[in-house]
């Protein structure tokens, strides 16, 4: 999406794809199985389908989320937003996670963030207005599956103007 229309949001909000059990291991250093390899990769490809080239992309600073986000990237070519990590995604919960949202610049038409459970599927439900799709507002209310996306579009000025309910959301891309 490279909406014309400055007062348009689109938000993508992506749990990580299938990671190892992490026996053994610190929950911040799992890595994906090759099952979250390939959902990564077939999400790119869908936002690759559709034109959507996110701007500004938040990303937890856990070690599979960076891998989900590096498997996204390799589907987007000619990519040339801003990539941040942040513990806040993977420590925080809602609150933390709006506010990154909130400070994303008002030339970002199109954020994505890719993060946990059950932070993703509650910011999405909590974020779905009235308008939304029922299906994929259960769904959130359910939990977000490895590898799914959450796509809500609104008439924001600012994304310091998101409030629970502010964004319409359309469907959850289940790799």
């Amino acid at each position: 999406m490279s909406s014309s229309d400055p007062d348009s949001r689109l938000l993508l909000l992506m749990r990580h794809g299938k990671a190892d059990s992490g026996a053994g291991q610190p929950d911040h250093e799992r890595r994906l199985t090759d099952r979250g390899h390939s959902q990564a990769q077939l999400v790119g490809e869908y936002l690759e389908s559709q034109n959507v080239r996110p701007t500004r992309v938040l990303v937890s600073d856990a070690a599979r989320t960076r891998e989900t986000w590096e498997h996204l990237l390799s589907t987007m070519h000619g990519f040339d937003g801003t990539v941040s990590l942040h513990e806040d995604i993977y420590n925080g919960g809602t609150t933390e996670l709006a506010a990154l949202i909130r400070s994303c610049a008002d030339e970002d038409a199109v954020v994505m963030v890719i993060g946990h459970e059950p932070t993703m599927s509650s910011m999405v439900a909590q974020l779905a207005d009235d308008d939304s799709d029922a299906g994929s507002v259960a769904q959130a209310r359910i939990g977000l599956p490895t590898g799914a996306m959450g796509v809500l579009s609104g008439p924001l000025a600012h994304w310091s103007e998101l409030t629970d309910g502010s964004l319409t959301l359309h469907t959850i891309v289940r790799p």
